[in-house]
């Protein structure tokens, strides 16, 4: 790749987090978190995201974040007050920023008329001064645009010719002493005292003085340590503010002094500090002073007058890391000279840190980025290792090596760090599902403004961590649930009121972790679902036959069938039947379930259970009609072997097993899969105990059990096409294909049949 395209492609990358910090700002001053750090942080976002933009020329891009940065800049200038409604616009623009970030990163181009109609609502918020202010400035602005800092230089032996008067101030003109020490933290965010001075001197006419009187000698300095400081003298007709906006990105990590002196005065009053010319300087001495030892010729007794200044046309830019490298270079040998006569007023040197004083204040531990798809050859690795592990230890048995030999142990030790490898690249995988839920604030604003509803988010459990794999299937289930429980589920704020609702409906988004797996859950404060209208709809649409007798459950269910919409016209959000179909759908090919609970009148909740990943499992390997099956480990409670007495049959048919005084139903894994028509004998067999995300139970009847192990994943829809209670399939140790059962579809199907009471059970 294009070096440039590549650093392109990482500013691209660093938008994604910008504005998902700038969201995360916007959402939390929705809630009435409008304290300056609340709103510095969104300013902070608007302007990187601006100041990037610049270094790559998306005009467009930089245009846009322009005017919003002005508006926040107001805003946090206490010139305009953050009320919800300017809240509201905010995000607005909010999106509509995203819009070109993402346009700059496809090479495409945003809504004129959206981008447009989002300029005048933000120019009608600052003001018609402050928006003429930016028509007339943004074709002259380059946030690039290098203005070097001149210094003041001068031999340390001879005078500098005398300075021509700088002109002076003009009325309405400040002059602002200021002191800006960094910390070692500014340098390690990679941040400049350079370019903090270059946007210092845009201000105004500016005098800048390096003091390094806190360099320690040479064989005490430390890399991640900042010694130097800059006094600096600034005349401008800005005020404090803009002047600390300069410092905006630095501030936590420098300290900074700021003092006015007053109208006027110029540059003639003082002059400035000089620092030896690099072209002409003794780098002995410099080495002299920074290693503490004595120069060759002992410094004059009194202080030499300071020149006022030197012209500009002999001043260099000072290069400090250009002086330590000749003072490193002349550190061999070279005759040492006077040493330059030290400022009358001097800091201490200060002692260097110490080591662990210095690794307590290190930077947060690194990261690197790394292509996706060599994570993802990774894990087809480790996959596979986890197979031919499997497939060693089936050898070894079938060999007859006792447990106890060399090669049995061995065999031991490498399942262990087979495990570990395994989880570690697991690790590498997991990210957190805040990276699908921060794109869910905006859809919801979008469709509340579509519905003219009002509508608010809660969201649970953002850092709540899942495969890669997983978190890129879920943006499409997720934004159809949300779009369906605000189109369908709330009610509008009038018939709220009415029935004694707050006129804001609320939406729930949660993750959590349970069993082994993620579930994911929507639910709303609406209106709840409408089981005669869903079941009238479904038979009007042929979808189901006129006399057919369902439970509430599977009348709850009926809206995940394609073509069903309980929408009376076609909108941009509903009508068409596809939503919910899109929804179990993609849940179905991650291996998961979706299931609903609704109460009329109070609300609904959707709830997905997936895998955490699709890569590995542990399950407990099975025999059932001579067929090897893996039962998932996360849902087994316990296994048993039934007795004969503990075994009932309601209607002389379905089986059900007393397990501690509770009566679960009992499913003959073989007759539930096609794979035997005879009933198996339960006294001759093996009851797995299980337990479904649901909270359903069941006992799944098996011949034997070959014991637990760590399987691979392998999608059996892709490879061949979906069946009823099969999740997955894996290769097995001895290369046979072992098919991975789907625990919640078979408890499901078994809790379809009427419950069994106690008093109904019969020997």
């Amino acid at each position: 790749m294009d070096p440039f395209e590549s650093i392109k492609a990482t500013f691209f990358q660093e938008c994604e987090e910008l504005l998902t910090d700038l969201e995360s700002g916007l959402l939390a001053m929705e809630r009435g978190e409008k304290d300056s750090e609340t709103i510095n942080a969104v300013f902070r976002a608007v302007h990187s995201v601006k100041g990037g933009a610049g270094a790559f020329g998306l005009e467009e891009l930089i245009r846009f974040a322009h005017v919003f940065e002005t508006a926040l800049d107001l805003i946090r200038s206490d010139k305009i007050e953050p009320t919800d409604e300017v809240v509201k616009i905010l995000l607005r623009a909010n999106d509509v920023l995203a819009d070109h970030v993402q346009a700059a990163r496809s090479d495409g181009a945003v809504e004129h008329s959206r981008s447009a109609a989002m300029l005048d609502e933000l120019q009608s918020l600052i003001g018609a001064d402050a928006a003429a202010a930016l028509e007339g400035g943004d074709e002259d602005e380059d946030d690039f645009g290098f203005t070097p800092v001149q210094m003041v230089v001068e031999d340390a032996d001879e005078a500098a010719p005398e300075p021509a008067a700088p002109e002076a101030a003009v009325p309405g003109e400040r002059i602002w002493r200021i002191e800006f020490q960094p910390k070692a933290e500014m340098y390690a965010k990679a941040n400049e005292a350079g370019l903090v001075l270059r946007e210092l001197a845009r201000l105004g006419r500016i005098e800048v003085e390096l003091d390094g009187a806190e360099v320690p000698p040479l064989d005490q300095m430390m890399a991640e340590h900042a010694y130097l400081r800059w006094n600096i003298k600034l005349v401008t007709d800005q005020d404090e503010a803009a002047i600390r906006d300069v410092f905006e990105f630095v501030e936590d990590d420098c300290i900074l002094t700021m003092v006015e002196e007053g109208a006027g005065g110029g540059f003639e009053d003082e002059p400035p500090a000089v620092v030896p010319a690099q072209d002409d300087f003794d780098p002995a001495a410099l080495l002299a002073r920074l290693t503490g030892e004595p120069a060759a010729a002992e410094a004059p007794a009194e202080t030499p007058p300071a020149p006022e200044a030197a012209p500009a046309a002999d001043s260099e830019a000072m290069d400090v890391a250009g002086l330590i490298a000749l003072a490193q270079k002349a550190s061999t040998g070279v005759e040492q000279a006077p040493e330059p006569a030290p400022k009358a007023e001097t800091k201490p040197v200060q002692s260097a840190p110490s080591a662990p004083a210095a690794a307590s204040a290190a930077a947060p531990a690194p990261t690197i980025r790394v292509d996706l798809d060599r994570v993802d050859r990774l894990i087809n690795a480790v996959g596979e290792l986890v197979i031919q592990q499997a497939m060693l230890s089936q050898r070894v048995i079938e060999s007859g090596l006792a447990r106890s030999s060399a090669v049995a142990l061995g065999l031991e030790d490498l399942e262990l760090l087979t495990r570990e490898i395994q989880d570690s690249v697991m690790a590498i995988r997991a990210q957190p599902v805040k990276s699908v839920f921060q794109r869910m604030p905006r859809l919801v604003r979008e469709a509340a403004d579509m519905t003219g509803k009002k509508v608010r988010l809660v969201m649970e459990g953002e850092n709540t961590e899942v495969d890669k794999t997983v978190i890129e299937r879920l943006s499409d289930p997720i934004t159809h649930m949300l779009r369906n429980a605000i189109d369908h589920g709330l009610e509008p704020p009038d018939e709220r009121e009415m029935e004694g609702k707050p006129p804001e409906g609320t939406v729930r988004l949660a993750a959590l972790h349970r069993g082994g797996r993620i579930v994911i859950e929507v639910s709303d404060d609406g209106r709840g679902i409408n089981r005669e209208r869903v079941r009238n709809i479904a038979v009007s649409k042929g979808l189901i036959a006129e006399d057919a007798v369902l439970t509430e459950d599977e009348t709850d269910n009926l809206i995940f069938l394609p073509g069903f919409s309980t929408a009376e016209t076609i909108s941009d959000l509903s009508g068409r039947g596809v939503g919910m179909d899109v929804v179990k759908r993609s849940v179905l090919a991650l291996g998961g379930r979706i299931s609903i609970s609704s109460e009329p009148g109070k609300g609904s909740k959707f709830t997905m259970s997936l895998p955490l990943t699709l890569a590995v499992l542990d399950g407990m390997v099975v025999t059932s009609a001579e067929q090897t099956l893996v039962a998932p480990l996360s849902n087994i409670v316990e296994s048993l072997t039934p007795k004969a007495e503990e075994v009932h049959y309601i209607g002389g048919q379905d089986a059900v097993i007393r397990i501690r005084d509770t009566f679960v139903p009992l499913i003959d894994v073989g007759r539930a899969l096609g794979f035997r028509d005879a009933p198996l004998n339960a006294a001759d067999s093996v009851a797995i105990l299980v337990e479904s995300e649901g909270g359903g139970k069941a006992a799944l009847l098996v011949d034997a059990i070959q014991g637990q192990r760590q399987v691979v994943i392998k999608s059996l829809e892709a490879n061949y096409q979906h069946v009823d209670g099969v999740a997955a399939a894996t290769i097995l140790g001895d290369g046979r294909v072992a098919l991975i059962l789907d625990v919640d579809a078979l408890v499901s199907t078994s809790r379809r049949k009427p419950a069994p009471r106690e008093k109904r059970m019969a020997v």
